[in-house]
């Protein structure tokens, strides 16, 4: 693998619970641990304490405009010029970032994730190679029933509502159209020892890889 001297960003996109973040994992496996932090766009949403419960249930939180843009960048900034930075703790139960962070070292590869790395063009224009992660919605909608009922104690009407009223559009709005950025376009329902070892050679052949 490359030797480096500066952050390499990896972005990963797609829609909601269409493999993202166990891809994420596998390349994370595949790069070698300690070479490799991950930055989870989903850390950024702005918390909602103020929030009634009727808000709460009317927020589309799959909307760019429910995520903290601005320390994203600030953060991905500061990593590429070699700073570690302390991103939030996001408690999806209580819809509200935790008094924690996590500190993100700029290691060699930064993995950055979430639903929008391709949207914000100052993200965008920070990554190095971009993945496009595509599922079939029935498959996504399965597998986020399955994440939010065990995770976040949802109810199954109020995910399945989420998703086709909310989820759905938007990523047909604003988060499809980011495939056309990617370097390398991955299906979801592969396995993902074999997604990343696409990746890694993408990489490997990538200029000043």
């Amino acid at each position: 693998m490359r030797d480096v001297d500066r952050v390499y960003f990896i972005g990963i996109a797609g829609g909601s619970c269409s493999g993202k973040t166990t891809l994420a994992r596998a390349l994370v496996r595949r790069l070698g641990e300690p070479r490799v932090a991950c930055i989870s766009i989903d850390s950024y949403y702005h918390g909602l304490p103020a929030q009634t419960l009727q808000e709460i249930d009317l927020y589309n939180f799959d909307d760019p405009e429910a995520l903290d843009h601005g320390l994203l960048v600030s953060h991905l900034r500061s990593l590429k010029s070699g700073k570690a930075v302390e991103a939030p703790v996001y408690d999806f139960t209580v819809h509200a970032r935790t008094a924690s962070a996590r500190r993100v070292e700029p290691l060699p590869f930064v993995i950055v994730e979430g639903l929008f790395p391709f949207y914000w063009a100052e993200v965008r224009e920070t990554l190095s190679t971009k993945v496009f992660v595509e599922a079939a919605a029935d498959i996504c909608l399965e597998r986020r029933l399955a994440r939010d009922l065990a995770e976040r104690g949802r109810p199954r009407e109020e995910v399945i509502r989420r998703f086709r009223t909310m989820s759905l559009p938007t990523y047909e709005k604003l988060v499809l159209p980011g495939r056309e950025y990617a370097d390398v376009v991955i299906d979801g329902t592969r396995p993902a020892a074999e997604s990343a070892d696409s990746v890694v050679r993408h990489i490997e052949r990538a200029p000043h890889a």
